[in-house]
């Protein structure tokens, strides 16, 4: 019997001996360059990376303990008790080495929050450098980042395995997504392709435990569904959405791009959506489009729990309509950003005798519900039977131009979305790097009022932008009817609704009768108008910011052709001077304690009928 080697089984030998003294040639200089290249891969994202422990153990898994990433303001982007990578083996003779499994338990990320400002409003000009492009270009090296992992091989994917993992969003106090907890994700190899499953919990207005389930075969289909346990506003209890997917999801990775096959369905309970799209590397570049043909009123009803449908279950619909969208978006050039909306309907039309919600009524003298922050209520009437309600040609047509202006530029040309408007927030906010502006129109913001509330909640604006549509193509109801209840319920600080409270309240004047400057001020409290005395420094002077917003929005003005640019005083020129109730607030008496709290909102003299208004506004959809 011959003691020789074959060729093949000599080869495997030297490998393996290889492999041996690699191991133990690297085994106590492993931790250092290990180390080093952590940080090294942190540092290069702007983040500073810690542990209490790392062990090696060549060829077996790295396990680092305490694993800590600080960005560069000290803050926690990321932490895990616990991280543990295996590598292939004969991945490390090729000093390229490619983690088989990846096990991560107890962890948490958090994205870094940017300022924000009140939505629905016009912001003074700013420069997109310093902090705002900072955070912009860190949100787009995360979406490469993003892209860059989903172009992975998918059917190569290491065992994933992550437990106890928290995840929270940066987006600020007011957005309604908060985050998510994920209690337990697998991610394995199956039959030639990659099985996910997951559960764990949305972190929106209220938590929403969800499970998911998807197969990702080796012709490239994916199919599976989620179901989100939604919570009910009625009993307590939680309601069931369920969502499906079933088509195909191509990674061109040659091209650099994740390509959806035109026949990807996804179901919403029984509501069926065709979705096409792609996710590019250059860019990266996003880009979808969605449909639904022949959607009925019943079918909505039957496919939504009905704390997300709300207020919409209290109208009755006949007819069908379709759904368009599209979505193209290079976060190389925000400024492009491409989106429509349409509803296309067939024979669509409110059915009055059924209808629980007071829709058609709103041309008539009506008592108005209003719904502030908080869940306060207030009322208040809307006929001459109000000392201060005030018909649209009864306001200043400055305060009227320039709370159009500030609010909703494109309130004559829109009906009830503005396209154009969320374009422009998207852009902005991608600039930022940060949520800055928002895209509510008029009309959305009179629904919320009127009907909805203020809770930040994604079902809550999807109602408002439904409503918004209902309103101005179902009702019949005239833009200047709609301006004139909205410039009549707003809140315009502590116990003020609508334009006339709001002038006596500052400035002890009529709202028939104001200055420019009046009307500018008054413009910019309506997005915020809890927050009115900060725009003042204790001697009762505008500060500076407050005095660039006006100008600001009173050169929109001009550019809309609503004021004579002669009208518009100099910025360091604009004052106003408080006369009314609110002067009191910022100067109070020396006896006098709680103010705010104890002026109704108006001055604390009688209530006087309006006065002969200086100017009517000549508001028609050609001036805008």
């Amino acid at each position: 019997m011959s003691s020789s080697l074959s060729p093949a089984r000599a080869r495997l030998l030297v490998a393996f001996l290889v492999l041996v003294l690699a191991a133990l040639g690297l085994r106590a200089a492993a931790p250092g360059l290990v180390g080093a290249r952590i940080r090294r891969a942190a540092a290069a994202r702007g983040l500073t990376a810690s542990w209490s422990k790392l062990r090696i153990g060549l060829p077996g898994p790295v396990a680092v303990s305490d694993l800590a990433l600080l960005s560069a303001g000290g803050d926690t982007a990321f932490r895990a008790e616990s991280l543990r990578v295996t590598f292939n083996p004969w991945s490390l003779l090729s000093l390229r080495p490619l983690p088989s499994s990846l096990r991560v338990s107890h962890a948490s990320l958090s994205g870094l929050s940017g300022h924000a400002v009140d939505p629905d409003t016009l912001s003074p000009e700013e420069p997109r450098i310093g902090a705002g492009g900072d955070r912009s270009r860190r949100l787009r090296r995360t979406a490469q980042g993003l892209v860059r992992l989903l172009l992975l091989p998918a059917r190569q994917f290491p065992r994933l395995t992550l437990r106890d993992i928290t995840i929270r969003a940066g987006h600020g106090a007011d957005s309604p997504l908060g985050g998510a907890r994920i209690a337990w994700l697998d991610l394995e190899p199956d039959r030639g392709g990659v099985h996910l499953a997951t559960r764990g919990a949305l972190s929106l207005a209220r938590e929403v435990p969800f499970e998911l389930g998807l197969d990702y075969g080796r012709d490239d289909r994916l199919t599976g569904g989620a179901r989100f346990m939604i919570p009910s506003a009625s009993d307590g209890g939680r309601d069931s959405l369920r969502v499906s997917v079933d088509g195909r999801v191509r990674q061109a990775r040659s091209r650099g791009a994740i390509e959806l096959g035109d026949s990807c369905r996804v179901t919403i309970g029984r509501l069926p959506l065709l979705l096409d799209g792609s996710v590019a590397r250059a860019g990266p570049r996003v880009r979808f489009a969605l449909s639904a043909d022949r959607v009925t009123p019943s079918r909505l009803l039957e496919s939504f729990p009905q704390t997300v449908l709300g207020t919409l279950r209290d109208l009755s619909l006949r007819g069908s309509f379709d759904y368009r969208l599209s979505f193209d978006l290079d976060l190389s050039a925000p400024e492009r950003v491409d989106f429509t909306a349409r509803v296309l309907p067939h024979g669509l039309a409110l059915d009055s005798a059924r209808t629980r919600l007071n829709l058609l009524a709103l041309d008539q003298p009506f008592t108005a519900t209003i719904h502030l922050p908080g869940g306060r209520l207030v009322t208040r009437e809307l006929s001459p039977a109000n000392p201060h309600f005030r018909t649209l040609d009864q306001i200043d047509s400055l305060l009227v131009h320039a709370v159009i202006t500030n609010e909703d530029g494109g309130f004559f040309r829109h009906r009830g979305f503005n396209v154009e408007a969320v374009k422009g927030a998207i852009a902005e906010n991608l600039r930022a790097g940060a949520y800055r502006r928002g895209a509510g129109t008029i009309t959305m913001q009179l629904v919320r009022n009127l009907y909805l509330g203020h809770e930040r909640t994604l079902s809550r604006k999807a109602q408002e932008v439904a409503l918004a549509w209902v309103l101005e193509h179902l009702t019949g109801i005239s833009k200047r009817r709609l301006l004139e209840i909205y410039l009549n319920i707003i809140e315009w600080g502590p116990g003020i609704q609508g334009a006339d409270e709001a002038a006596r309240y500052y400035f002890d004047r009529d709202a028939s009768d104001l200055d420019i400057g009046e009307a500018l001020f008054l413009s910019t409290v309506v997005p915020a108008p809890s927050k009115w005395r900060y725009r003042f420094d204790p001697q009762g002077e505008l500060k500076p910011f407050a005095r660039a917003q006006m100008h600001f929005i009173g050169r929109a003005m001009i550019a809309k052709g609503w004021l004579a640019p002669e009208e518009l005083p100099p910025n360091d020129s604009l004052r106003v001077e408080l006369r009314g109730a609110a002067r009191a607030v910022i100067s109070p008496p020396p006896d006098t304690t709680h103010v705010e709290e104890a002026v109704p909102g108006v001055s604390a003299g009688s209530l006087p009928g309006p006065s002969p208004w200086r100017r009517s506004p000549s508001l028609t959809p050609a001036v805008d």
